[in-house]
C-alpha cells in the first residue's frame, strides 16, 4: 500500500516539469524577458540529467528519468525492466485520461519543442 502510494506520488511530481516544459511556450517575452534562456537551460539540464541517469543504468546513452526510475521500482519494476526505459509520463497520463498516446509520438513531439526552444534560443532571444 506504502509503495503504490509513493508511485502515484512520484507519478504526479512529473506533472509541473512537464506543464513547466511545454507551458513556458504560452509565456511572452514582453511579460518574462529571460522566457526563452530560461526555457533552454531547463530543457537542457533536464536532458543531461536523464543522459546520465540512463548511462548509469545501461551503460549506453540512453534518455531515463529518475524519477520514472523511483516511480517503476515501486510499482515492482526492476531498474533493468524495459517499463523503466521505455516508459512516458505524458502517454501514461494520456491513457488515464483516455486518450491514446503511444510512447513514440510523445517523443516526436518533445523533439519538435527540443527544436523550437534551440532555435528560440539561438536565434531569438
Amino acid at each position: 500500500m506504502i509503495k503504490k502510494k509513493l508511485s502515484e506520488l512520484v507519478f504526479w511530481l512529473h506533472l509541473p516539469i512537464v506543464i513547466t516544459w511545454f507551458g513556458l511556450f504560452a509565456v511572452p517575452r514582453s511579460i518574462w524577458s529571460g522566457r526563452i534562456t530560461f526555457h533552454f537551460w531547463f530543457i537542457v539540464i533536464l536532458l543531461l540529467v536523464q543522459f546520465i541517469w540512463g548511462f548509469i543504468l545501461r551503460r549506453k546513452m540512453d534518455m531515463i528519468c529518475p524519477l520514472t526510475t523511483l516511480m517503476q521500482y515501486w510499482r515492482g519494476y526492476s531498474c533493468k525492466n524495459k517499463k523503466n526505459y521505455g516508459h512516458s509520463f505524458i502517454a501514461e497520463l494520456s491513457n488515464k485520461i483516455k486518450i491514446k498516446i503511444h510512447y513514440k509520438g510523445v517523443n516526436i513531439v518533445l523533439l519538435i519543442t527540443l527544436v523550437i526552444v534551440f532555435i528560440q534560443y539561438f536565434f531569438f532571444r
